[in-house]
């Protein structure tokens, strides 16, 4: 379409917005870009590139990841392709004078004919950008007829990458240009790459987990409990000595803090990412939130003090996959050892006993408590595996309006509320008039002045009542506040003010409804359990009380949940996807960023399978490409960085996980060796259990460290850890001089693959450590009848079992459940550097 009116508009003189050339870019991927547009009313500009413009359209309110928002977007001109770069001020007095952000960028994926979709009304596309990713629709409002068909609605579909809570505005408010250009889809794994980042770098920004109300503490052993402090929550980024807190929205709070950021400093890591929250303490040792708001105004009073409760990264490993008893534990050794002074606190728990924790706490008067799983990793956002009990009602609300004071009264005479309903709408929640002194209302007073506006900003009308002589203003301020409950009209009971909240964006409040913790799920799928395996492996999804809609886990949601993967079995695609989350600690370690192979079958077991080991755009985005090769040589192999992606090979269907032995970041030197034990069809399983001790002690005599695990299949898996010090073709050659050894000195195995020389023997087969070969995975299940799994095992088990399949989906839960602990924990710190072995001869 032609710029004529885009050029129109503007004075290229004075403006320094490009006036564009009118020329189609060459690279094959569509542009889209969001910018942040502070002109005479903020809004964001939302652009698709589109027969060589940027077809453009005003969004005031933003873009949503509530798929129940439907936000207004104004069809604009068309901008040129140059425009998606733009960032910097355009001056005032010409068309859109003003600050603009480029907030967002990316590429976008159309799912139907744009230019047919543009004719009708309706775009329905996938974005692939740094803060807007998944499924979006744009749809014309009223048709062609209605206002020149300029308006139109942008909704986000339901997919893993939509969020009913999380204001991706607030959390993400930087320039998107400061940070490195990814070319086309590489956009699609900015996400999953950092969440397991073991590079050293720290994320420059992060959300925290946020807990859920609920309605009695949660009983059992497998949840701990901590104090409900009432202060900032803030994440402590620490890096070469230099310390930054930032507040759950982002906010740099550093300069409020500056003794707690000294202390943090003083920790003995490189760097680290601490969650806590900061407090200030009464006589009798509660934090006292008003106090702690005095000391921020006037520097007086007790001193603040950091409580650090979680540990999300240390010395460049990512810990947020670990459990949460290991994480606070090595959150404590850390200040143990640094003894920071009494400004930096480790917040304490008590396992189990969630109702008499709860009962003691509000007997001494405090707010309420934090009630975790033990076994939960550490996921970004609102999830039930962390959940709040409080002694008495009290949330924060959004401030809608004031009324004028009575009586004596300076200031205001009460505040009006309101919340975001399920629909992302703001509705009335009733007004508090108790609770202020003197100094709150003559402060508060003046901050609802400068924000007055005419009209309520509810979506929904307040009570006529309540809009008689009211000041409204712009939904800008938060109000905690204490009540003894709701009416039938949803209004709030005999509230009181507590404190002006300036660490909670108005845009994420919500009215809090408390879940009962005996009906969530003991998977706790929307965060992630740890240990928790599934009650019920044979049973469907919808029969272990997981429902069929999708509900998300680690971020991915799947479709068709109850479709029966082993339909022999009964085993669905949530029982695997439950059966993975819940081994993450164990598994995630020998998966992520290596080439792998995949075995799918999309329909389930008793469908067609195929093998896959190639890339390609169409799958999930936390499925990543692992370049192989150089040049015109590189092949583009799968990868994945986190449990998001092991979850998203059970949505496409994979059954089996295979890994090569080596890491993405250095193909060509293995980091493990493996030896296959794969017996002849008339091998007694006794003598495959002895081959295993002949080549374990073949390995030992070597100083070669071995770990155990079976296929899944018929056989035994022997695995090295190796240091990547050495190419393929030595550690295949090493591993092939071992075992034509052994085959000699023994006439139980045999080196040769030719089945014919395997009556009675034991295949030890060494191929598996050439560049490109694969071995299936550790706790990976395999695509065969029983759903059997690979299990890793110690070796004072080896005696004990009865075959290599014996572990399946369904038997694997009640052994994990009784296993003191992981028998290849030593796996990492047991590498060894093969150029030494090679140096000598290997043993007989």
């Amino acid at each position: 379409m032609s710029l004529k009116l885009y050029r129109k508009k503007r004075d290229f003189k004075k403006t320094a917005e490009p006036k564009g050339d009118g020329r189609r870019r060459g690279a094959s991927d569509l542009a889209f870009v969001v910018q942040k547009h502070d002109a005479s009313r903020l809004h964001y500009d939302f652009r698709l590139e589109w027969d060589g413009t940027l077809k453009s359209w005003a969004v005031p309110k933003g873009p949503s990841l509530d798929p129940a928002r439907k936000v207004l977007a104004v069809q604009v001109e068309d901008h040129p392709i140059e425009y998606g770069d733009f960032e910097g001020v355009i001056p005032k007095g010409q068309y859109g004078g003003g600050t603009v952000l480029l907030w967002d960028r990316g590429t976008w994926e159309p799912l139907h004919d744009p230019a047919e979709g543009l004719a009708r009304g309706k775009l329905h596309f996938i974005l692939h950008g740094q803060k807007l990713k998944g499924e979006w629709s744009l749809v014309r409002m009223g048709g062609r007829s209605w206002d020149d068909g300029k308006n139109w609605l942008l909704m986000k579909l339901k997919d893993e990458y939509a969020s009913k809570t999380r204001d991706i505005l607030a959390d993400s408010p930087q320039s998107a240009k400061s940070k490195p250009k990814l070319p086309g889809r590489a956009q699609k794994t900015l996400r999953s790459k950092r969440a397991s980042s073991v590079d050293g770098k720290l994320p420059t920004s992060l959300a925290p987990r946020l807990a859920v109300l609920a309605g009695h503490p949660p009983q059992g052993d497998q949840w701990l409990h901590e104090i409900k402090f009432d202060g900032y929550r803030l994440l402590a980024f620490i890096e070469g000595g230099n310390v930054k807190l930032l507040t759950r929205n982002g906010l740099d709070w550093t300069g409020k803090f500056p003794d707690i950021a000294q202390s943090l400093a003083k920790l003995k890591v490189e760097s680290a990412i601490v969650d806590g929250e900061v407090v200030v303490l009464d006589k009798s040792g509660r934090s006292d939130f008003q106090s702690l708001q005095g000391l921020l105004k006037d520097k007086a009073g007790a001193p603040p003090v950091y409580y650090a409760f979680d540990l999300l990264f240390s010395d460049g490993v990512d810990l947020r996959n670990r459990p949460l008893l290991e994480r606070k534990q090595t959150l404590k050794d850390i200040l143990e050892r640094s003894r920071p002074g009494p400004r930096i606190n480790f917040s304490e728990h008590i396992r189990g006993d969630g109702q008499k924790v709860f009962q003691k706490a509000c007997g001494m008067g405090l707010e309420g408590i934090i009630s975790k799983r033990i076994d939960a990793p550490y996921v970004s956002g609102r999830v039930p595996t962390w959940l709040k009990s409080k002694c008495d009602n009290r949330q924060e609300f959004v401030i809608i309006g004031y009324t004028n004071p009575q009586g004596h009264r300076s200031g205001f005479g009460a505040l009006l509320l309101g919340y975001h309903d399920e629909r992302g709408r703001l509705v009335y929640a009733g007004r508090v008039g108790t609770g202020f002194d003197q100094p709150q209302l003559d402060d508060l007073h003046a901050q609802l002045q400068q924000i007055e506006q005419d009209e309520p900003p509810t979506d929904l009308a307040p009570p006529a009542r309540e809009r008689r002589a009211t000041h409204w203003v712009t939904p800008k301020l938060v109000a905690e506040v204490r009540f003894s409950g709701w009416t039938r009209d949803g209004v709030l009971r005999h509230p009181a003010f507590i404190a002006l909240r300036t660490d909670k964006p108005a845009s994420q409040i919500v009215r809090e409804k408390p879940v009962q913790p005996e009906k969530l799920e003991t998977s706790s799928r929307a965060g992630g359990n740890g240990r928790n395996m599934p009650t019920s492996p044979g049973k469907s999804a919808s029969q272990n009380g997981t429902g069929s809609d999708g509900a998300p886990i680690a971020g991915v949601r799947l479709t068709h949940p109850d479709k029966l993967l082993y339909p022999d079995e009964r085993i669905t695609k949530r029982d695997l996807a439950e059966y993975y989350q819940s081994v993450q600690q164990w598994m995630i370690p020998h998966v992520i960023d290596r080439p792998l192979a995949l075995v799918r079958c999309p329909d389930g077991l008793s469908s067609q399978c195929f093998f896959q080991r190639n890339w390609s755009q169409t799958l999930p985005a936390a499925i990543d490409k692992a370049d192989v090769g150089e040049g015109k040589k590189v092949e583009r192999h799968v990868a994945i960085h986190g449990l998001d992606g092991l979850i998203s090979l059970v949505q496409i269907g994979v059954l089996e996980l295979h890994t090569w032995g080596c890491r993405i970041k250095d193909v060509e030197r293995p980091d493990q060796l493996i030896f296959d034990l794969d017996p002849g069809p008339d091998v007694p399983w006794k003598r495959v259990i002895e081959a295993a001790w002949i080549l374990h002690k073949t390995l030992d005599s070597l100083k070669l460290p071995a770990f155990l695990k079976t296929s899944g299949g018929k056989g035994l898996h022997l695995t090295i850890p190796v240091k990547p010090a050495i190419d393929w073709d030595s550690a295949k050659t090493f591993c092939q001089t071992l075992s034509r050894g052994l085959a000699q000195q023994s006439d139980l195995f045999v080196s040769n693959m030719r089945k014919d020389l395997r009556g009675g023997k034991v295949y030890i087969d060494y191929n598996r450590n050439g560049r490109g070969a694969t071995a299936v995975a550790p706790y990976s299940t395999r695509a065969r009848p029983g759903a059997p799994i690979s299990m890793p095992i110690s070796w004072d088990e080896l005696g004990r079992l009865k075959s290599a399949d014996a572990f399946t989906l369904k038997t694997a839960p009640r052994y994990l459940a009784k296993r003191k602990a992981d028998p290849w924990r030593d796996f990492e710190r047991s590498r060894v550097d093969l150029r030494q072995v090679l140096q000598s001869k290997p043993a007989s």
